[in-house]
């Protein structure tokens, strides 16, 4: 005879296995694990050529992904934006030219900010809460991070006096003066600690610009997050009340 507690452990496992399968298939899961490992991996792997070559590996892994995820409207759009972003990558790492290395980050900064847009309308047009809406939202928070970090890499490009790095983390090895990727560590830590707000003050702006695009983050942070959280209830308790 079959217990009722035996029966509801059956379907919690059922219920699981299925969010899981869902989880595992969803449009967004595969761009934010590899997202989440080029940014990590990046930040503890010291060796320089060994972080080099597994940004640009994993950074040719996540526009794969990145196609995939857009659908189908706007795959034809994304595969033209990304052959010049994956050549213009591998021109950074491979050139001493400042011009194209410029080019190289620039063409980057317009994919990543083109695919943030995309995974956030997409987000925001669903109309039911899903595993897969959730787990576009933290992508899209990553994102944005990840793509204010390749606009700080390429203004320290251009303009070597725009952030004001800690004499800690240069005697750290943590900056060299310039950026050779557009997931530069140093940059990418100095996005997401604005993106938060936390403000450690170990890299600061100097110039307009740098100042401008730091606030403009802060803000963005700030917002994405609020607005999403009324968002993500305002479905939740419209599913309760039609329920």
């Amino acid at each position: 005879m079959r217990t009722p507690s035996g029966g509801r452990e059956r379907a919690w496992r059922a219920a699981i296995s299925v969010a899981s399968e869902r989880l595992l298939r969803g449009r967004f899961t595969g761009l934010t694990v590899v997202l989440l490992i080029v940014l990590f991996s990046s930040s503890i792997i010291t060796e320089k050529d060994l972080r080099d070559a597994l940004i640009g590996v994993g950074f040719l892994v996540l526009v794969i992904f990145a196609i995939w995820s857009v659908g189908r409207h706007l795959r034809v759009v994304t595969v033209v934006l990304a052959v010049p972003t994956v050549l213009g990558h591998w021109a950074v790492q491979l050139s001493n030219s400042p011009a194209l290395r410029s080019l190289g980050f620039a063409i980057v900064s317009v994919f990543l900010t083109f695919l943030t847009l995309v995974i956030l309308l997409a987000v925001f047009r669903d109309e039911t809460v899903t595993a897969d809406t959730i787990v576009g939202a933290v992508c899209t928070y990553f994102l944005l991070g990840t793509t204010w970090g390749t606009y700080y890499a390429l203004l320290t490009l251009l303009s070597p006096d725009a952030l004001s790095v800690s004499s800690g983390l240069v005697n750290a090895g943590a900056w060299g003066g310039q950026p050779t990727v557009p997931f530069s560590p140093l940059m990418q830590y100095y996005s997401f600690t604005t993106l938060a707000t936390l403000g450690y003050g170990d890299v600061s702006p100097l110039t307009a610009g740098a100042r401008a695009l730091s606030v403009l983050e802060g803000v963005a942070g700030q917002l994405y997050l609020a607005v999403l959280i009324a968002r993500l209830v305002g479905m939740h308790t419209a599913r309760v009340q039609q329920r």
